[in-house]
């Protein structure tokens, strides 16, 4: 994994559940930050989601909550609205439908798995949206 000069901040919904728990302590030991919002969160999404880089929606988090908390970003900061999203998945919760720009990524998965599919996420990024500068 690279490291990053600034690290990069992944939101987690629904990290009041204990695997939400375990995501914060398996993405902090592998150097990101990790911003928990509850299964139910409360506030303007954008807002929860400032200086995040990354949305991880864990796996049985409601339905409703996902498709309403993923409708809204970018309702009031459009490049919010760009941010990658990755959602894990069960067996249980194989047969949903795919959301447009959501990655679902199978769970439980290895660390080493989880990470390179952020990282592979961030790097589809558009330039013009991260804040890392280029320098080479």
């Amino acid at each position: 994994m690279q490291q990053h000069p600034h690290p990069t901040t992944i939101a987690i919904l629904g990290a009041d559940t204990v695997v939400g728990r375990a995501l914060c302590a398996l993405l902090e030991s592998s150097g990101y930050q990790t911003r928990p919002l509850g299964a139910y969160p409360a506030g303007v999404v954008d807002e929860l989601l400032e200086g995040a880089h990354l949305l991880l929606l864990t796996p049985r988090v409601d339905e409703g909550v996902r498709e309403a908390f993923v409708g809204a970003m970018g309702k009031s900061t459009p490049q919010k609205g760009r941010m990658p999203v990755i959602a894990l998945s069960t067996a249980e919760e194989g047969g949903l439908p795919e959301k447009e720009g959501v990655l679902r990524v199978p769970w439980p998965c290895e660390t080493k798995v989880l990470v390179e599919r952020i990282e592979a996420a961030l790097l589809d990024l558009p330039a013009s949206s991260t804040t890392q500068a280029r320098t080479g």
